[in-house]
């Protein structure tokens, strides 16, 4: 999956936090406005309202809020999903996660923590279920994401956030491990930076290439 470049600027961006809408498979006008990533049922990414550069640092007005007091360099990220699930006794409601919500979030946040170099860890990648046990951040009973309807044996927010760094790191094995290029350095050195990207790229698709190519030479 590649990430439109509109979509993703460049600014500092310290953590990926994970969510659902408990609502239906599509994305309703409350859900484009507090998150800046949605998916829907069939696993298509939809841009939310804000820019991530609002979240940047301080937040600014107009930003996502999707997580309480928790938006400061923050992207939020959520499924359309689970609306009328319930917790004890668990039961998913009339709209279960389905694999694909669940496979293009993978590759998302894959792609984010690429762009952003954001190390892949319970303090950096998370869900809103794992906010306050990881940042010990207060929240009001949020249990999104800590079950997977098409994996039932995948119970509560530390299994399921496992899971999701698991799956994470395993998708980044296929993005390109580039090294920076430096300004200033002689253009043999260049050209051989330039090639190794190159040829670890081919596999990541074309826009993600020009994307690192272009990163590293600004």
């Amino acid at each position: 999956m590649a990430i439109p470049l509109a979509w993703i600027p460049d600014v500092p961006m310290k953590r990926i936090i994970c969510h659902w809408t408990a609502g239906s498979y599509h994305a309703g006008p409350e859900d484009l406005a507090a998150y800046h990533f949605l998916i829907e049922g069939n696993g298509r990414l939809v841009k939310g309202n804000s820019s991530i550069a609002l979240n940047s640092r301080r937040v600014k007005a107009g930003y996502a809020a999707h997580t309480l007091n928790c938006n400061s360099g923050s992207i939020g990220i959520s499924l359309c999903c689970m609306g009328g699930a319930q917790e004890q006794p668990f039961h998913t409601g009339n709209y279960p996660m389905t694999a694909a919500q669940w496979n293009a979030l993978v590759a998302t946040v894959a792609e984010l923590c690429t762009r952003y170099r954001i190390p892949i860890g319970p303090r950096t990648v998370l869900s809103h279920a794992e906010v306050e046990i990881n940042l010990g951040i207060k929240q009001r009973g949020k249990w999104d994401i800590s079950r997977l309807p098409f994996d039932p044996g995948c119970v509560g927010a530390g299994a399921c956030g496992d899971r999701l760094r698991r799956d994470v790191a395993a998708a980044m094995g296929t993005v390109p491990q580039v090294v920076p290029v430096s300004r200033g350095l002689p253009i043999k050195q260049v050209v051989e930076k330039l090639t190794e990207i190159l040829i670890k790229g081919l596999a990541a698709g074309l826009n993600t290439l020009i994307r690192e190519i272009i990163k590293r030479l600004t």
